[in-house]
């Protein structure tokens, strides 16, 4: 077996566990009925970090819950599941919890990060961004270990996660699981059923940690069964009696209906009321977080409860808002499980509006049958103040109704005011600047795709490989082009993603037509930019010519061609290109020229100096 922490560093003056303490699970001895509950009666309790950032990897917590429901369930065990965000207050009371109740079982789910002199855990913070606590804050977290005594054990389900089973181990935690590397995900689940499974199936700690290695160190992938040596167990003294009880209690709430922790059990309903996250998106973490900021107070800041995520046709909005309902929907964030999705399609009027939220309505149980009336409407949501839990309604408002009616922005001005519990999230080609009733509408704009984005959607969404003539005019249209960086900077700058402007839905439009019967990319291109790739090169060699002659100590031709590179960012699908270029001469004098990409004319046309231009009138160019 590999290295195992035994026993509490020899530091700590604690004496060493009893057998009763092995086996707490199992062995009730004398203890009075309370003392019974409280070591026979396990509570699974899995905390999740997926913070919006896109350095960091989305984690699939909806798979993985299912995962580990789907195992116990087969066990016969039924133990519920209790699931909420890892940040570090929900951290924080599941460890006064487990000092207070005892017996939890803690799965996080997490990302850790391992600098050069530190180990940290990637929480979430109150509005979905990333929140590192690193070595010293876990400890003061931890405190002096008191309060995981009552931790039966830790699956900390992460890559590189053993320094941070060494610290729970050093704060007092009996038996931890984790990682002393990078752990292919297909690894990790099957690590993960086959643990849970044999767990529930009354095993030990022990045999079910070594029966899912052994079920990793036969599985025909080599890098599934290289993985079998990467998982580590902490306190196998303790491990080799502790089990899981045949008769699982369940999780029950406190007196008002409320958990302590901002978690619950786990449910796909409401999740199966929202549209379901589109293939192949595009990471906009800092928009979605910018639009969750808005409704947390923060710094003294009041909390805002109407945002308009506003950008043109294909930009994005829906997809945006789809992620965005999904994240604050999930288990233990700001409006956990409450997130009412609206699409509004047709004509931009109230009754449309309100038919599509009463839709809703009925689809969360909140409204018994659609209605058209404004007032059945409201009284539903009126529910809501009742259930003391924070709602989303996103509208997705693709017919204009918000920004054009005023009769759809008293809808939202009533509800807005007589719901206190309910936030507004709208989805618009314009900015609302109107505030409705008592609140201000934040904008927050979504820009367009960088350059580096665009290409990596293309490629997701096209529908044959790169071949060497998609990139460069010539070249060979046999053989496929692999991915690489080079390759992604070329694809970023094709003229046929140019054009585009960073538009996603005519990124996902045009790989509709790059097909395996498609020639070249370049077939793509409209007329205007093949055009202009030839005159840009033309203009480059005439003015550089003429910049060398008039001062050798400028590199003209390399400023010249950054300012027609902006150029072309900034003026992507006109036919006019208006251009103004510095010439850096004797006086410094700027140039300002009007050029017309009509042809090949333009070349002689710049070829002029400073003089000339003068004398002909720089107006007629």
């Amino acid at each position: 077996m590999r290295r195992c922490l035994e026993g509490r560093p020899k530091e700590r003056s604690r004496s060493p566990p009893s057998k009763e303490r092995e086996g707490v699970i199992q062995s009730a001895g004398t203890r009075n009925v309370s003392e019974m509950r409280c070591a026979r009666e396990p509570e699974l309790h899995v905390l999740y970090a997926s913070p919006l950032d896109q350095r960091i990897p989305q984690i699939n917590i909806q798979g993985e819950v299912d995962l580990l429901q789907d195992s116990l369930r087969k066990a016969n065990c039924r133990m519920n599941i209790s699931v909420g965000a890892a940040t570090t207050k929900s951290f924080a009371q599941l460890l006064t919890l487990a000092q207070s109740a005892g017996s939890i079982i803690l799965h996080l789910s997490v990302h850790v990060v391992n600098a050069e002199s530190n180990v940290g855990i990637v929480f979430e913070n109150d509005f979905g961004g990333a929140h590192i606590l690193y070595r010293p804050q876990l400890e003061e977290l931890l405190g002096n270990g008191e309060q995981l005594e009552g931790l039966s054990f830790v699956f900390i389900n992460g890559c590189s996660s053993e320094s941070i089973a060494a610290l729970l181990v050093e704060a007092g935690c009996h038996l931890v699981i984790a990682t002393r590397g990078k752990v292919y995900d297909v690894a990790a689940t099957v690590f993960t059923q086959q643990f849970y499974y044999a767990l529930g199936s009354q095993v030990s700690v022990r045999s079910a940690f070594e029966s899912a290695q052994q079920v990793l160190r036969v599985d025909p992938d080599p890098k599934v069964k290289a993985s079998a040596d990467m998982f580590v167990l902490f306190g196998q003294h303790a491990a080799r009696s502790q089990t899981l009880p045949r008769r699982p209690m369940q999780v029950h709430e406190s007196a008002d209906g409320q958990s302590g922790l901002r978690s619950e059990s786990w449910d796909l309903g409401a999740s199966g009321c929202l549209p379901p996250r589109v293939e192949d998106y595009i990471d906009r973490s800092s928009v979605l977080c910018d639009i969750l900021r808005n409704f947390e107070s923060s710094s003294g800041k009041p909390a805002r409860r109407a945002c308009i995520l506003s950008g043109p046709e294909g930009i994005g909005k829906t997809v945006a808002a789809i992620e965005l309902a999904h994240f604050a929907s999930s288990p233990g964030r700001i409006f956990s499980r409450n997130v009412l999705y609206v699409s509004i399609d047709g004509r931009p009027d109230l009754a449309n509006v309100i038919q599509g939220i009463s839709q809703s309505l009925v689809s969360r149980q909140l409204l018994a049958n659609a209605s058209r009336s404004q007032k059945d409407v409201l009284l539903a949501l009126q529910q809501i103040d009742q259930t003391r839990s924070r709602y989303l309604l996103l509208l997705d408002d693709h017919s204009g109704a918000v920004r054009a009616s005023p009769q759809v922005q008293s809808l939202l001005s009533n509800m807005l005011e007589t719901v206190r519990n309910l936030s507004l999230v709208v989805c618009s080609r314009d900015h609302v600047y109107e505030s409705l009733g008592p609140c201000k509408c934040v904008n927050v704009p979504l820009g367009a795709l960088t350059d580096a984005q665009s290409a990596e959607l293309f490629l997701k969404r096209i529908h044959r490989p790169l071949r060497p003539c998609d990139l460069d005019h010539g070249a060979q249209s046999q053989g496929n082009l692999t991915k690489t960086e080079g390759i992604l900077q070329k694809l970023a700058k094709h003229p046929v993603l140019r054009q585009i402007g960073g538009n996603p839905g005519q990124v996902n439009a045009i790989c509709q037509r790059v097909t395996p019967q498609l020639k070249s990319l370049w077939d793509l291109c409209s007329t205007q930019w093949q055009r202009l790739e030839s005159v840009t090169t033309s203009v480059v060699r005439s003015m550089s010519f003429d910049f060398e002659t008039r001062n050798p100590n400028i590199q003209n031709e390399s400023r010249l061609m950054r300012r027609m590179s902006d150029d072309l960012d900034e003026h992507q699908s006109s036919l006019q290109l208006t251009r103004k270029m510095s010439i850096d001469g004797v006086h410094a004098e700027p140039l300002v020229r009007m050029m017309s990409l009509d042809g090949a004319p333009l070349a002689r046309m710049m070829s002029v100096d400073e003089t000339q231009a003068t004398e002909n009138g720089i107006d007629q160019f």
